[in-house]
């Protein structure tokens, strides 16, 4: 089944590539192991990307790192993900918020000119998700609410990967939460389409 108007890929069969080929800037993936385990080369060709993601990590500890692991790579564009490591632990949605934001707050400080891009938090589909479905889309909701006033893009890959009940939809993540090929082609028209619109803006800006 199809879910957020996403069509699945079969695992041979790469992404088209897309139109930002001509383009010679940086984008920078920060985020948890959903981050690491993706093939930016594969599902975003022709960009020069840099993956900036550490399995287990929080956004407390993404945070800790943003400047050595961000900032001082000079971006164009950065796309940020976290969260879920801190609500399987219990951490507070207000908490995964706002330690977001001090993350895009950093990374406008040192590069004023950067053009950033916050992810949804991704569905899970075990783990008594039921539960966690709750917390994630109170965050994702909030998250959402604050784009433009803190300067932020907003992806919403979430959509694109639930299922009615707001899990993660069945077939695109083979242990219930890291996102399989299936689940990072699903993602990847939301992302690409952040990015495009990211790299016109920074082109308008300078």
């Amino acid at each position: 089944m199809l879910y957020g108007g996403s069509a699945m890929l079969r695992r041979d069969e790469p992404p088209a590539v897309s139109d930002w080929t001509d383009w010679d800037g940086t984008v920078v993936f920060l985020g948890d192991s959903i981050t690491e385990f993706c093939d930016l080369e594969r599902f975003y060709p022709g960009l020069r990307t840099v993956n900036r993601g550490i399995s287990g990590d929080t956004t407390g500890g993404m945070l800790e790192r943003v400047e050595a692991d961000v900032c001082a790579l000079e971006p164009e564009v950065v796309v940020v993900h976290g969260g879920i490591n801190d609500i399987f632990t219990g951490v507070d949605g207000n908490t995964v918020v706002e330690n977001l934001l001090a993350i895009v707050s950093r990374i406008r400080e040192a590069l004023p000119d950067a053009q950033i891009i916050v992810q949804s938090v991704y569905p899970v589909e075990e783990f008594d998700s039921l539960t966690f479905t709750g917390i994630i889309r109170a965050v994702n909701a909030r998250l959402e609410e604050l784009a433009g006033e803190n300067g932020y893009a907003w992806a919403d890959v979430y959509t694109a990967l639930a299922g009615e009940d707001g899990r993660l939809a069945h077939g695109y993540a083979d242990d219930g939460l890291h996102p399989n090929d299936d689940g990072y082609a699903a993602a990847q028209p939301v992302i690409a389409q952040a990015i495009k619109q990211a790299i016109a803006r920074w082109e308008r800006s300078g």
